[in-house]
C-alpha cells in the first residue's frame, strides 16, 4: 500500500497566486459531489479522502499530508468532487483558484509533468490497492495498511517500536482496508495478545513489524 510523494508545487509561487486558510480537525474541505474548481497545497496537518459505494458505505481512499495537493481532478475537467476531504487534525493549506491553476499548468511545463508524475503515482497506488483488495484476506490487509502507515507517519520512540500518528477511529481503519470493524477489532486484538502491537485511542504502536510482514505474506484465517 506504499506511495510516494513526487509531485511539489513550488510553495512561494503558489503562496503568491493564493491565499492561505486554516481548517479544524473533523472540518470538511470538498464534499463529494459539489461543484468547485480551487486546488488546495497543503501546508501542515493530514486529511482523509474518502468516498461513498452505491450501497452508502463509506470507503477511505487515501490520507494526505504536507506537500500534498487537493482538488486538481475538478480544477483540469470541470467535473464535481469525486470524494469527499476530511481534516483528521488541524489543517492549513494553500487554496488556489481552478483558473489559475489551469494557468499554472499553461505556463510551466515543469509544473505539468511534475502533475503528471503525480497522477501516474496514484494510479499505480489504486492498482496496488485493486491487487491487495482481491488477492488478501483481511487479517492481511489489515497488516499491510499498518506497515504502510508506519512508514509513512510513523514515528519513532526513543525504546520501542513505531507509532503511527495518524487519528484514525477503527472504524476508519475497516473502511480503508474494507473490512467490518469486528475483523479489525479482533485483528488487533490478536495482534496486541502476542505482543505485535500496542493500542489507545485513535493511537498505535508497532511493536514487531517483522511479524505483521510475516502476517501479510501468510494466508488468512
Amino acid at each position: 500500500m506504499g506511495a510516494g510523494r513526487p509531485f511539489r508545487l513550488d510553495h512561494d509561487a503558489v503562496l503568491a497566486l493564493g491565499v492561505r486558510r486554516r481548517w479544524a480537525a473533523g472540518s470538511t474541505l470538498f464534499l463529494a459531489g459539489e461543484r468547485s474548481d480551487h486546488v488546495l497545497l497543503l501546508e501542515s496537518g493530514r486529511v482523509k479522502v474518502a468516498s461513498a459505494a452505491p450501497t452508502g458505505r463509506q470507503v477511505v481512499l487515501a490520507i494526505r499530508g504536507a506537500g500534498d495537493l487537493l482538488g486538481e481532478f475538478s480544477a483540469i475537467d470541470g467535473r464535481p468532487r469525486s470524494a469527499t476531504v476530511t481534516a483528521i487534525s488541524e489543517v492549513t493549506a494553500i487554496q488556489l483558484s481552478g483558473a489559475a491553476f489551469r494557468q499554472l499548468l499553461i505556463t510551466d511545463g515543469a509544473t505539468t509533468f511534475a502533475l503528471l508524475r503525480m497522477v501516474v503515482e496514484r494510479l499505480r497506488e489504486a492498482d496496488i490497492h485493486r491487487l491487495e483488495f482481491g488477492a488478501y484476506l483481511s487479517q492481511q490487509r489489515i497488516a499491510l495498511l499498518l506497515l504502510d502507515y508506519a512508514e509513512r507517519y510513523g514515528q519513532k520512540g526513543e525504546e520501542t517500536g513505531v507509532t503511527i500518528s495518524i487519528a484514525l477511529s477503527q472504524a476508519e481503519l475497516a473502511q480503508a482496508v474494507g473490512a467490518s470493524r469486528e475483523a479489525v477489532t479482533r485483528t488487533l486484538k490478536q495482534l496486541r495478545e502476542r505482543g505485535v502491537v500496542r493500542t489507545a485511542r485513535r493511537r498505535i504502536e508497532l511493536l514487531q513489524p517483522d511479524v505483521l510482514r510475516s502476517l501479510a505474506s501468510e494466508p488468512g484465517d
